[in-house]
């Protein structure tokens, strides 16, 4: 199997997408894309080691919260900036969860971060082809797919809108359509939706369900959710999600946010952890990412700061991963997912000795003279 597969990472043919339509979507997306370039790392097909049998579910996945936030300004970026790398590169690195902004303006699907939004120009069904296009050099890869409305509401023509982008003949053979995590030889050379969003079937004609619904029961910053999904005929469960989604840790300073988001993050994991790859109906999401109103930037939380002297969540979690190397973790959310790789190889139980370091670390006295006006903006 992981021969056959490796030999299948070669570039395959999109699925019958015009070539010109396919490069048009890249070039508008690119401010949020980046540039697509091939990698030839274990990370870029990481999932070709896995058989086909494997349920998604009990995959570790290295994910990225607000993924679309690496090109914000500076000025606006000590609170709507997440990330340091671009989509491609998150995606060439090993991740392997997106998280996904949106609100419709002037009729159109764009791009947010809270209400700030990340482009004036470039739409979701650019992003999505982007994705197409990773997938097509990729074909050994699944890409799950967060989508969640960040700025106004999920209204009738939003829903009908995200349900035609996942669902249009010329692009559906690209999503599971499932209600629930598929085994990894379905999902191969496809996205799965992760719909944070409404979906009225009264509002989409000829609906037909799909995707992961997990909007109903989605407690707002919040460090114990847990979410039923995918029911049967009678109206009982078969699935449940456990997610740990504390963004703003409201601690007395920065240092203490930290500690607190790390608590709950470690929390959520010890229970993955005790949970085991074996099961076949919970499935675990926990968010390293977050901020501390105006006391702490996304930046400072996730990677710390020199004056005063903080170690971020992001190195303080590496250590908890690396000495639980085998276990089962579910999907873990980083903010500044490029500052160290060995993030990426930890949660896939992978030896951490290589990767890149490169902290980055905005200053705080800059931050402080900028923090009212980036959270009015945000916020």
């Amino acid at each position: 199997m992981f021969q056959f597969w490796i030999a299948l990472t070669a570039v395959v043919p999109s699925l019958c997408l015009d070539s010109t339509t396919m490069q048009a979507h890249l070039k508008a997306g690119e401010k949020l894309l980046g540039t697509y370039q091939a990698s030839s790392s274990i990370t870029s097909r990481w999932m070709s080691t896995y058989n086909d049998s494997t349920l998604v579910q009990n995959l570790n996945l290295p994910g990225t919260h607000d993924s679309l936030t690496w090109s914000v300004s500076a000025v606006l970026s000590p609170f709507v900036q997440t990330q340091d790398i671009t989509l491609f590169q998150q995606l060439n690195n090993g991740v392997r969860f997106v998280d996904l902004r949106i609100g419709i303006v002037s009729e159109k699907l764009r791009l947010f971060h809270a209400s700030y939004q990340l482009s004036s120009s470039v739409e979701l069904v650019d992003i999505f082809w982007g994705l197409y296009h990773w997938l097509d050099q990729n074909p050994t890869e699944t890409v799950l797919v967060s989508v969640k409305v960040d700025n106004g509401n999920s209204t009738a023509a939003l829903q009908r809108q995200v349900y035609d982008l996942m669902n249009g003949p010329e692009v559906s053979d690209y999503w599971v359509h499932n209600t629930t995590l598929p085994a990894l030889g379905d999902a191969r050379h496809k996205l799965i939706p992760i719909l944070r969003l409404t979906m009225d079937p009264n509002n989409i004609p000829d609906y037909k369900p799909f995707g992961l619904n997990l909007a109903r029961g989605w407690k707002d910053n919040n460090a114990n959710i847990s979410i039923k999904y995918d029911y049967d005929a009678d109206n009982n469960y078969r699935q449940v999600v456990y997610v740990e989604d504390l963004y703003n840790s409201d601690a007395d300073d920065e240092e203490a946010a930290i500690n607190k988001k790390y608590e709950v993050l470690t929390t959520h994991l010890n229970r993955s952890v005790a949970t085991g790859f074996e099961n076949t109906n919970k499935w675990y999401i926990g968010f390293a990412s977050g901020y501390n109103g105006v006391l702490t930037t996304p930046e400072q939380l996730a990677l710390g700061s020199t004056i005063p002297r903080t170690v971020g969540v992001n190195t303080l979690i590496r250590p908890y991963l690396q000495s639980n190397r085998g276990s089962y973790f579910g999907v873990i959310m980083f903010d500044f997912i490029g500052s160290d790789q060995r993030l990426i190889n930890a949660t896939l139980g992978w030896e951490t000795s290589w990767g890149t370091k490169t902290f980055t670390v905005t200053s705080p006295i800059l931050s402080a003279m900028i923090v009212i006006v980036a959270s009015l903006l945000v916020f």
